[in-house]
Parts: structure tokens; C-alpha cells; sequence
């Protein structure tokens, strides 16, 4: 028995990705719960079940597994944890990566609410600049701490975290 559990306590290290997507189920869900709570004052009892649903599937099925694979390709261009490399990094992040994941996400999102292609993209049209620029303060700060103190192995479950600051950051950010 004390060899299932050691196997089963081995699984998150062997496989990061599910734990990011672990992470994700949990965290997504909560922080729309709390978003929800800032902006209307909604209790647990009467928060929009489904719209948490979508978080986490989308955080869970779709962020997760396309960051986890994002920081292992490009980890393999970033050798060491000096300070100038995590800075130089999360910089390039934010001008490659992060336009296309705030598109990917307002897209998604509006996807899975059942919303036309047209009205997808009108979604992005309408979300993505104002909150890249908020993102472009939070990010890099985020990621350079991530890739400058976090173990690689931990780095998605540290940015599925960071996404809950961000998201309510953002939010109250926007007005």
C-alpha cells in the first residue's frame, strides 16, 4: 500500500502538465466565483455556476496544456536562471506569446458561452487592447519572478495563481 501512495505522490512531479491543469480546475473556477463577489457582491449560494464551469474547462482542457507546452519549447532557448535571462524572457513573452493567449482566451471563452464566430471576434475586438496594456505592467513582472525564483516544474501551477491576481487585478483595473 505505502508503494501506491509514493507512486501517487510521484505522479504531479513526473507529470507537470497535469498538474498545471490541476491548478487551473481549481483556480479558474474560484477566481470567476471571486470576480463575481468584487463586482456585485454575489454570494457563493447565487454565483454563476456555469460561467465558473467555463473557467475551469478552459483554463483546465485548453490554457493549460498550451502554456505548459509554450514554457517547454521555450525553455529550450533560455539556458540558466540569471536575473537578465528571466527578464529577457518574460519581455519576449509579452510581445509573442501574450497577444496570442488574450486572443485565444477572450475567443474561447466566448466560444464556449455559445456565441457566434462574428461574435467572438468582436469580443477580442472589443477586450484586447485595453487589457493588454494593463497586461503588459502585470506580466512581465509575474514572469520574470517566475522564471527567476519558481522551479520549472512548478512554473504553470505559479502562472495559473498569477492568473487569479491578474484576473481580478485586470478587472477592478477596467473599471
Amino acid at each position: 500500500m505505502s508503494g501506491l501512495i509514493t507512486k501517487v505522490r510521484r505522479l504531479p512531479v513526473q507529470f507537470p502538465l497535469i498538474r498545471g491543469m490541476v491548478s487551473y480546475a481549481i483556480i479558474w473556477p474560484t477566481c470567476s466565483i471571486v470576480q463575481e463577489y468584487l463586482e456585485h457582491g454575489t454570494t457563493l449560494e447565487n454565483a454563476d455556476r456555469s460561467r465558473a464551469a467555463r473557467f475551469g474547462i478552459f483554463g483546465t482542457f485548453f490554457m493549460a496544456p498550451v502554456f505548459y507546452n509554450w514554457m517547454k519549447y521555450t525553455s529550450r532557448f533560455f539556458k540558466g536562471k540569471t536575473l537578465s535571462t528571466a527578464i529577457t524572457r518574460a519581455v519576449i513573452e509579452q510581445v509573442s506569446y501574450s497577444p496570442l493567449a488574450m486572443a485565444y482566451f477572450f475567443f474561447g471563452m466566448s466560444a464556449l458561452e455559445g456565441k457566434s464566430f462574428n461574435e467572438c471576434v468582436d469580443e477580442v475586438r472589443e477586450k484586447f487592447w485595453p487589457t493588454y496594456k494593463i497586461g503588459a505592467l502585470f506580466w512581465p513582472t509575474a514572469q520574470t519572478i517566475n522564471f527567476y525564483f519558481v522551479s520549472e516544474k512548478n512554473r504553470i501551477v505559479f502562472v495559473s495563481a498569477a492568473s487569479f491576481v491578474w484576473t481580478v487585478h485586470a478587472r477592478n483595473a477596467e473599471g
